[in-house]
C-alpha cells in the first residue's frame, strides 16, 4: 500500500468488507446531488464483478462504512453501472476481482473546499486486472494530463513492449512464473500476473518497460535515492476537480 502526502489517509488502517445484491444505486443512502459518487460500470455481457472496498479507519460519519468493521463490497452484475455513494469524507479503496486484481485507490477529502481536489489512483503491486478509474466526464487532470488509470487490457500492454527486450531477459521472467508465452522479437505472452511476491525483474518489466498505467512499487522513500522504477511509480498520483469518477470492467 502506497503512503504519500496527497492520498495519505489510505496508508491509514482500512475496514474491510464483505458482499452486498447488486443493485443500482450502492453506498451511503442520504447522498446529495454534490457528494462523491464512484460509478462501477461492467461491459462484460457474462462475468459479474465484485470490488472489496476498504475504507479508512478515520473516515468521518459521514462516509460509507464509517465506524464499522465489516461492510459488503460492491457487487456489478453484466451490463450494469452501479453508482456508489462514499458520502463526504471518504477516503479508501476499491480492489477488483474481490481483492485479487487492480486497486483503486480514492481520496474525497480535499484539504481545501475552495479548491478541492479529488485524489486517485491505480495500484498493481498485488494483482492486476483489466480495469481503469478517471473522472465520470472525461475530465483532464488539473495539470492537463489524460485521466484515466489503469489497463483495459494488461497482457495487450505487455505484449506491446515484450519483444523488445533480450530473448535471455525474457526467458528469466517466464521463469518467474508470473508471466507466461513464448520468446524472440515474435514471441507472444499468453498471461501475466501480479502478487506481493513478484521479483524486481518482473516488476521492471511491468512498471519500466511495459509501463503499465498504475504503480507497482511504493514509489519514492523518504531519504534514500529514488530509482527508475520509483521515480516512475511516483507520478502515478494524480488528480482532478470533479467528485465523480468511473471505475470501469471490461
Amino acid at each position: 500500500m502506497r503512503s504519500f502526502a496527497t492520498l495519505a489517509a489510505v496508508a491509514i488502517p482500512f475496514c474491510f468488507f464483505s458482499t452486498i445484491l447488486a443493485q443500482d444505486n450502492q453506498g451511503v443512502s442520504n447522498y446529495g446531488p454534490d457528494e462523491p459518487l464512484i460509478n462501477l460500470v461492467n461491459t462484460s455481457p457474462s462475468k459479474t464483478h465484485v470490488y472489496k472496498i476498504e475504507g479508512n479507519a478515520d473516515n468521518p460519519g459521514t462516509a460509507y462504512g464509517a465506524g464499522e468493521g465489516s461492510l459488503p463490497a460492491a457487487t456489478v452484475l453484466p451490463g450494469q453501472t452501479v453508482k456508489f455513494h462514499l458520502g463526504q469524507g471518504f477516503i479508501g479503496a476499491f480492489t477488483a476481482k474481490n481483492g485479487e486484481g487492480s486497486r483503486f485507490e480514492v481520496n474525497f477529502r480535499s484539504d481545501s473546499p475552495s479548491d478541492y481536489k479529488t485524489w486517485y489512483n491505480t495500484d498493481m503491486q498485488f494483482g492486476m486486472s483489466n480495469n481503469t478509474i478517471g473522472p465520470a466526464h472525461g475530465d483532464k487532470q488539473i495539470n492537463g494530463d489524460e485521466s484515466l488509470a489503469g489497463e483495459q487490457d494488461c497482457l495487450a500492454k505487455a505484449n506491446s513492449a515484450w519483444g523488445s527486450i533480450p530473448v535471455g531477459e525474457q526467458q528469466e521472467l517466464l521463469d518467474t512464473g508470473y508471466l507466461e508465452g513464448t520468446t524472440g522479437k515474435d514471441g507472444v505472452l499468453t498471461s501475466v500476473h501480479m502478487d506481493k511476491q513478484a521479483s524486481d525483474n518482473v516488476l521492471n518489466f511491468f512498471q519500466n518497460i511495459a509501463e503499465l498505467n498504475a504503480y507497482l512499487v511504493p514509489g519514492s522513500v523518504p531519504g534514500k535515492k529514488t530509482d527508475e522504477t520509483g521515480s516512475k511509480a511516483d507520478k502515478h498520483s494524480w488528480s482532478v476537480k470533479t467528485k465523480e469518477l468511473t471505475i470501469t470492467g471490461y
